[in-house]
């Protein structure tokens, strides 16, 4: 049987500034994008040539029909797709600062994503997935967020490898307590725990990107990257440390960069399964994040998320120029 990996959350359009620098206040002029953190991942690795499958609630209007025939031209397995019957799809503003990092603003206006419950589940087969990716605002609200954690705890339970991204969108939560326990509930759980900078700061309160990670509690065999924007990604794996930096670019637009950083990430590990995971090697996984800081940055240097992921031939070009043959292939 051929493995996938499954991917759930949220999905949606972006509206997109065209300015930069302005951030949402400031900008007149939008672009539509489809977009949603975990849909982002999901259209990254079917780019990348990584199997997946998509599992989320899709709203019966015109957006969503958008939505649907997107992820079918993809090559995104369908099997998880439940119809949202009378919901709508949700809709974000989301516009660059004058730092280059995003700021969004969402409207969920009888949404489809966050109304999944486990009654609506297809049948979720854990022998059939590689990996299981979720997290982002799909864990801010119920019913789709326990629906989303009840099928973390079945594919834990069956040794599937696990990754959560929070993704955290401060101006979106609005328990925040409760999205935090959630979180922290999780963490030491996971196999593969990635964080922005910004997301561990509001999680621990503290910008010391070392200290953050001590407050979390995270799985000591599991492995946590944290990103810092231009300035690359770090691990933490076994104990030890390894930082990589990432090349500079002209940055368009920074949606969808930590989504492409993910699905370069778990393009390389997914297939190792486990067993291959708990035995990577730091050269392997030095590798992993060059070849992930290579997807953010094509996606940095583009407009749009889920329409600007790279295809393997796109990011070898990129390491290549960037005088980086380590991590090709």
């Amino acid at each position: 049987m051929k493995k996938r990996v499954i991917c759930g959350g949220e999905i949606l359009f972006d509206f997109i500034a065209t300015s930069k620098g302005t951030g949402l206040a400031g900008a007149a002029e939008f672009i539509k994008r489809p977009g949603g953190s975990p849909f982002n991942i999901a259209i990254g690795l079917s780019r990348l040539g990584t199997d997946v499958s998509f599992l989320v609630k899709i709203g019966d209007d015109e957006f969503g029909g958008a939505l649907r025939n997107f992820l079918i031209a993809e090559g995104v397995d369908m099997s998880y797709i439940v119809n949202g019957a009378g919901h709508n799809t949700t809709l974000a503003m989301a516009a660059a600062d004058e730092k280059g990092k995003p700021e969004y603003r969402f409207y969920r206006d009888n949404s489809a994503d966050i109304s999944l419950s486990i009654d609506e589940l297809p049948p979720v087969t854990p022998r059939e997935a590689s990996a299981y990716t979720f997290g982002s605002l799909s864990l801010a609200d119920n019913p789709a967020g326990e629906t989303y954690m009840y099928v973390f705890e079945k594919m834990r339970a069956s040794g599937v490898m696990t990754m959560l991204d929070p993704n955290v969108r401060p101006l979106y939560v609005s328990d925040r307590p409760v999205f935090k326990k959630r979180v922290k509930y999780l963490a030491p759980l996971v196999d593969i725990l990635k964080l922005s900078d910004d997301d561990l700061f509001w999680l621990t309160g503290t910008k010391s990107i070392d200290e953050g990670i001590s407050r979390m509690d995270c799985n000591p065999a599991g492995l946590v990257i944290v990103t810092e924007g231009s300035k690359g990604a770090r691990a933490y794996w076994r104990g030890d440390t390894l930082s990589v930096p990432c090349r500079t670019v002209e940055v368009a637009e920074t949606s969808g960069c930590g989504d492409a950083f993910i699905a370069g990430v778990m393009s390389k590990l997914a297939p190792l399964g486990r067993s291959g995971f708990a035995e990577m090697t730091p050269a392997f996984l030095k590798n992993t994040l060059i070849w992930a800081n290579a997807c953010a940055s094509i996606v940095a240097s583009r407009y749009g998320a889920a329409n600007s992921m790279p295809r393997p031939s796109e990011v070898e070009e990129f390491l290549l120029n960037s005088g980086i043959a380590a991590a090709v292939g």
